[in-house]
């Protein structure tokens, strides 16, 4: 079997077209060949394909045709070198072929390995994996808001029957047994507030060592509207305050809860101390001469029946340093003058 050079070679083409004739010796009928386009990638460089010639009756078994060994080409990339992988096509070669011909550099096209598929898989992956931490970190917090709100729910359920229960509002004057030759109470009208945790907590009061003046720091608002204030509180849950007394701007005297229970006035001394909230018209806090005349009576009241004295009436501001009542404490001699006129009331009504 005869080898023969079936690769033209440049000559044989002339202003693009085939110029060479079939090889000598075929019966075959010579066929223009037309040249292949490659795509060369960076940095590869092409060979020139020449045909090599093969005796006859040689054993190749062991020599793959056309096969040569799998080579990487290095790429220039900035201050580095790396190497890219290549991957390679093979050119089928009709089967009719009746002579064995090997040419190198055409049977095999080196291409660069396209590695973009795998990029793109691994930045899919990677969005998944934050997808899935995503809804796994909205999840537990759905549920803990979820759990949140269940142990709330069972603990507002759940809480002392008796705290819970509502008392009815009585509206009436206090009448009470007058001690001979005592101090009358004077006219209360008892409106007491449900229990809550922000304005009658219910707690019990062990004992009443102090008495503590305040004024309401809301001028032109009368003793009603200053209840409800604190009745409000158990709902908009903004704070917590209440007072056992109050006294309106014209005299009136409300009772917002017993006097066995603590109220939210003196953070320090609620667990001893009643309060007397006062209300005011003018800005600068003193109070009329109608709440005045209520306050004088009331504090004799409440000093003849717990055994108190002129120095157990304190203002707000003689415990914690708060401006209140802000009159009593900007004039000194006003409430100097406040405690003789109730020790003159003792003495004119015992």
């Amino acid at each position: 079997m005869d080898i023969i050079d079936l690769y033209p070679g440049k000559d044989a083409y002339q202003d693009g077209r085939y110029r060479g004739g079939r090889p000598s010796g075929s019966t075959m009928r010579a066929e223009p060949v037309r040249k292949k386009r490659y795509a060369e990638p960076i940095g590869y460089s092409s060979r020139n394909a020449e045909p090599i010639r093969r005796k006859a009756g040689v054993d190749r078994t062991s020599e793959p045709v056309g096969r040569r060994p799998r080579t990487v080409e290095p790429i220039e990339v900035g201050r580095r070198r790396m190497e890219e992988p290549v991957r390679r096509r093979r050119v089928q070669r009709p089967a009719t072929e009746d002579w064995d011909v090997e040419i190198i550099g055409q049977d095999w096209i080196e291409e660069p390995y396209g590695n973009s598929r795998a990029k793109v898989r691994k930045k899919a992956k990677k969005r998944r994996g934050y997808l899935h931490r995503t809804i796994a970190v909205c999840t537990m917090a759905f549920s803990l808001m979820i759990a949140y709100m269940a142990v709330d729910l069972v603990y507002d359920y759940t809480r002392d029957d008796e705290k819970r229960k509502p008392v009815p509002e009585v509206n009436s004057i206090v009448v009470e047994d007058v001690k001979e030759g005592g101090i009358a109470p004077p006219a209360i009208s008892e409106d007491f507030l449900n229990v809550n945790d922000f304005s009658r907590p219910g707690t019990t009061l062990p004992q009443v060592n102090s008495i503590f003046v305040h004024y309401t720091a809301n001028p032109g608002t009368s003793a009603a509207q200053n209840r409800s204030y604190f009745a409000n509180l158990a709902e908009t849950q903004e704070r917590s305050a209440s007072a056992h007394f109050i006294i309106g701007y014209e005299g009136e005297i409300i009772q917002c809860m017993p006097l066995n229970e603590q109220a939210y006035a003196v953070m320090t001394r609620n667990e001893d101390s009643i309060s007397i909230e006062c209300c005011y018209l003018d800005k600068d806090g003193q109070f009329t001469q109608e709440t005045y005349d209520s306050l004088v009576h009331l504090l004799a009241w409440l000093q003849q029946e717990y055994h108190l004295g002129n120095d157990d009436i304190l203002r707000h501001y003689d415990c914690g340093g708060k401006k209140c009542p802000v009159y009593y404490v900007d004039h000194e001699e006003a409430w100097e003058k406040l405690l003789a006129d109730v020790e003159i009331y003792k003495t004119e009504h015992t």
